[in-house]
C-alpha cells in the first residue's frame, strides 16, 4: 500500500487503462469459477447418466468458455502493460528532471551509483510489478471469495477442512512478506554499493593501473559481489522455499476433503461431480494465495525500490529559487560582484570552526580581472561556486550587480555567468556539439572564434573531420590540456558578463596558456574571476585575492602584495625562483 500511495501520483493519468483491466481480469475470473459447476454437470447428468449429449454440449461450453477467459486475461495484460509503462515514462522522466535540478549539496549527498541504480534497477522492478498487477490485483480477492461461497453451498460439512488451511497458509505467506520487505531493502543497498564501486573503478581505470591496484579492486568489487549475492541468495532461498510448502499444504488439504468428502458421496449425501467441483474450488482458494506468494516478491522488491526512488523525488532543492526571482541588470554594462560576510559550511550541523569560508568581505569591480590565489584547499573554488548560486552561502551575502543572489532568477543570474574548470566534462558528440552546449544557436563563425581564442582551433582542425570531429564519453580521446582548450572555448562561445576560470589552464603549457591570458584581458565589459596555484596565471590580473584556511589574507595589485604580503612573496619565490626585490 505504501509503494502505492507513492507511485499514485504518476499512476493517476492512466487509471483508465487500470480500470478497464481490472474489469477484463474480473470477467476472465468469473468465467473460470464457472468451470467446476461445469464439471460437476459433466460427471453427474453426462457421465454418470450415461448422457454424451450432454457431455457434448457441456465440454463444448466449456471450451467457448475457456477461450473467453484466456481473451479476457489477454486484454487484462495488454492494458496492465500500457498503464505501466505510461506511468514509468512519467515517472521515469520526472526523476531524471528532478536530479537535474537538484542543488550541488544534494548530489554530494547522493553517490552516481544510488542515483543510477534508482534510474535503471528500482525503475525496472517498479515496471515489472505494475504490469501484472492490474491483472493480480483483483484476480485474487475475487477468486477467493468467489470459490469460498462455492464451497458453502457445495458442503458445509468440507469447509471447516478449508478454513484450517487457508490460516496456515496466509500466516506462511506473511511471514516470508514481512522477512523478505527487510532482506530486498539490503539487496537493494548492496546493488548502490556495487554500482558505486563498478563506476569509481571505471572512471579511475588509470589511476588504478598507474598504481597496480588491480588486484585490490578486483578484491573490492568481489567483495561487494559477494555481499550481494549473500543476500539475494537469502531472499530468494526464503521465497523459494515457499512454494513447495504451500503446494503440500494445499495437497494435504485436498486429501482431507476426499477423505471425508468421499465418505458423504459413499452415505449419498454428496456427488461425485460436486466432490470434483468442491476440489477444483478448493485450487481456487489455494491459487490466489500461491499468486500473491508469487507476487510477494515483486512486493516486496517494488516497494523497497518506491521508497529509494521517493527518497530522491521528495529532496528539496538546496538551492531555493525564488517564484518572482528578479532578472539580472546586464544591460547597464559589466557587472560587479560582492561577498558580504560570506561563511559557508557544506554540513547544515557544522561548527563555525569547520567552515570552508569564514567572514569573507570582497568586492570585485565589473569589468575587471581579479585573480584569486591560494593552497590546495584554501577555499577557491568554493567561494566562485557561490556567485552562479551552485551553493548558497551558509551566512552572508553575495550580490551580483547590486543584487542578492537570492533575490535573482537562477536561469537569467546563470546565463550570464561562463564557467570553465580545472577537470571539465566533455559529453559525447562532435566537437561542434560541444561548443555549442551552452548556446545551441551559436553559428560556426562564433565557435570557431571561440575555439581560436582558448587557442583550440589547430589541434581541432587537426581532427579527422574537424569541428565535426567525434568526441567520446568525457572526452576521453583528448588530452587534459585540449580538454580543458575546449571547456575554455564552450564558456567563451556563451558570451557571458562575468567569467569564471577554476584552475582550467593548469593543464596548459606556459605559453599556451599566455596566449590565452592575452585574450583574458582583451575582453571588455566583462568580469574575469581566474581561480589559480599557479602565480604565473594571476601575474596579469588587475586584482589579485589571496585565501588561506577560507580567509582573505591579502588583496591588491601584484606589486603591491610584493611589497605588504609575507605569504604572497612566499609563494612568489617558491614558483618563479626569483628573488623578491
Amino acid at each position: 500500500m505504501n509503494a502505492i500511495r507513492l507511485i499514485w501520483p504518476w499512476a493517476r493519468p492512466y487509471w483508465h487503462y487500470a480500470a478497464a483491466g481490472s474489469l477484463a481480469s474480473i470477467v476472465g475470473v468469473l468465467i473460470n469459477l464457472a468451470i467446476p459447476l461445469l464439471t460437476s454437470r459433466i460427471i453427474d447428468e453426462g457421465i454418470a447418466a450415461e448422457d454424451s449429449s450432454t457431455v457434448l454440449r457441456t465440454a463444448l461450453l466449456m471450451i467457448g468458455l475457456i477461450i473467453a477467459g484466456m481473451a479476457s486475461s489477454a486484454v487484462a495484460s495488454l492494458l496492465g502493460v500500457r498503464f505501466a509503462f505510461h506511468t514509468i515514462t512519467d515517472l521515469r522522466r520526472d526523476l531524471y528532471s528532478h536530479v537535474q535540478h537538484l542543488s550541488f549539496g544534494n548530489l554530494d549527498r547522493l553517490t552516481s551509483g544510488e542515483i543510477l541504480t534508482r534510474l535503471t534497477s528500482d525503475i525496472t522492478k517498479v515496471t515489472t510489478l505494475l504490469s501484472i498487477g492490474v491483472s493480480f490485483v483483483v484476480q485474487i480477492p475475487v477468486s477467493f471469495i468467489g470459490a469460498l461461497i462455492a464451497i458453502v453451498v457445495i458442503d458445509v460439512s468440507l469447509v471447516p477442512i478449508v478454513f484450517v488451511m487457508v490460516p496456515v497458509i496466509g500466516l506462511l505467506v506473511w511471514y516470508v512478506i514481512v522477512r523478505s520487505n527487510v532482506l530486498y531493502d539490503a539487496v537493494q543497498w548492496r546493488l548502490d554499493r556495487l554500482n558505486t564501486v563498478l563506476q569509481e573503478n571505471i572512471q579511475g581505470a588509470e589511476v588504478i593501473k598507474a598504481f597496480v591496484r588491480q588486484d585490490h579492486e578486483v578484491g573490492r568489487f568481489d567483495v561487494a559481489a559477494s555481499d550481494l549475492a549473500d543476500d539475494a541468495t537469502l531472499v530468494n532461498q526464503l521465497v523459494a522455499a515457499l512454494f513447495p510448502t504451500l503446494i503440500l499444504l494445499s495437497s494435504m488439504g485436498i486429501a482431507a476433503v476426499l477423505w471425508i468428502g468421499g465418505g458423504n458421496v459413499i452415505d449419498g449425501n454428496l456427488s461425485q461431480g460436486d466432490l470434483v467441483a468442491f476440489i477444483q474450488f478448493m485450487a481456487f482458494i489455494a491459487m490466489p494465495m500461491m499468486f500473491f506468494a508469487f507476487l510477494q516478491p515483486l512486493l516486496s522488491a517494488a516497494g523497497a525500490s518506491m521508497k529509494r526512488i521517493a527518497e530522491v523525488t521528495n529532496q528539496t532543492a538546496d538551492v531555493i529559487v525564488a517564484e518572482d526571482g528578479k532578472e539580472l541588470p546586464t544591460a547597464d554594462g559589466p557587472l560587479d560582484i560582492e561577498f558580504d560576510d560570506v561563511s559557508f559550511h557544506y554540513r547544515a550541523d557544522a561548527h563555525m570552526s569547520d567552515c570552508v569560508l569564514r567572514g569573507i568581505n570582497l568586492r570585485i569591480p565589473g569589468g575587471t580581472t581579479v585573480a584569486i590565489l591560494g593552497a590546495t584547499g584554501s577555499g577557491k573554488s568554493t567561494l566562485v561556486n557561490l556567485i552562479p548560486r551552485f551553493y548558497d552561502a551558509s551566512h552572508g551575502t553575495v550580490r551580483v550587480g547590486g543584487i542578492d543572489v537570492r533575490e535573482l532568477n537562477k536561469s537569467s543570474l546563470r546565463r550570464n555567468i561562463g564557467i570553465a574548470l580545472q577537470e571539465p566534462y566533455l559529453f559525447s558528440g562532435t566537437v561542434a556539439d560541444n561548443l555549442r552546449f551552452g548556446r545551441p544557436d551559436a553559428d560556426d563563425a562564433e565557435i570557431i572564434a571561440a575555439a581560436k581564442a582558448a587557442q583550440a582551433h589547430d589541434f581541432v582542425v587537426a581532427m579527422e573531420g574537424g569541428y565535426e570531429a567525434v568526441i567520446e564519453q568525457g572526452g576521453a580521446n583528448l588530452s587534459g590540456g585540449q580538454r580543458q582548450r575546449l571547456a575554455i572555448a564552450r564558456t567563451l562561445v556563451v558570451d557571458p558578463k562575468v567569467l569564471i576560470f577554476d584552475d582550467s589552464t593548469s593543464a596548459v603549457d606556459l605559453e599556451t596558456e599566455a596566449k590565452i591570458q592575452e585574450v583574458f584581458d582583451s575582453l571588455v565589459d566583462v568580469t574575469v574571476i581566474l581561480v589559480a596555484q599557479r602565480i604565473s596565471t594571476a601575474l596579469g590580473a588587475d586584482v589579485i585575492v589571496l585565501l588561506e584556511d577560507g580567509e582573505v589574507a591579502a588583496y591588491g595589485t601584484h606589486e603591491e602584495l610584493l611589497l605588504t604580503s609575507p605569504i604572497y612573496q612566499d609563494i612568489y619565490r617558491s614558483q618563479l625562483g626569483e628573488p623578491v626585490a
